[in-house]
């Protein structure tokens, strides 16, 4: 498998507002956005904004990734995490949250906070930050709060090839 993971470009845009409006199952935080947010946070130094695509021997699956993190400081907050259900299960989530890691560094944050809202059908993302290596710091019925410190955070992506920017 192969994957291009990159900043946000204005090419993409009606993809990633498309994604982020319909996708549902792998969305942590369902949060929906208008093109003007999304053209905004493109465009915004204070946002880590990545987007996946994946290929396979059956073809391209084209743009089916988009992570969001606001930085305050030293702290990185994921306003929105998912994936197309079309790939899952093929570890792209790995891929991607090692190149966000990467941008975080580059940005100095030492820390990122990570939230899940339970929604009527994203329970199969309800442990994602637990597989990153984020530690619990608050839950109750509906919701859950993580922080991971990336001082020590190695690579989780074993079997996709990436390329970055």
């Amino acid at each position: 498998m192969k994957a291009k993971i990159k900043t946000f470009s204005q090419i993409y845009l009606d993809r990633i507002k498309q994604l982020t409006n319909k996708t549902n199952q792998f969305n942590l935080t369902t949060k929906r956005y208008t093109a003007g947010e999304i053209a905004n946070i493109a465009s915004s130094d204070d946002y880590i904004s990545i987007y996946g695509k994946l290929s396979d021997k059956y073809g391209d699956n084209g743009l089916i990734a988009i992570s969001i993190g606001r930085v305050e400081g030293k702290t990185c907050h994921i306003d929105l995490w998912l994936m197309s259900c079309r790939v899952i299960k093929q570890d792209m989530e790995f891929a991607v949250f090692d190149e966000f890691v990467s941008k975080c560094n580059d940005k100095k944050v030492s820390e990122i906070i990570g939230y899940y809202y339970k929604s009527a059908k994203n329970n199969m993302v309800s442990d994602l930050y637990k597989k990153f290596g984020f530690n619990l710091i608050s839950r109750n019925n509906e919701s859950s709060i993580w922080k991971l410190d990336i001082a020590n955070y190695k690579n989780k992506n074993k079997l996709i090839r990436v390329e970055i920017e």
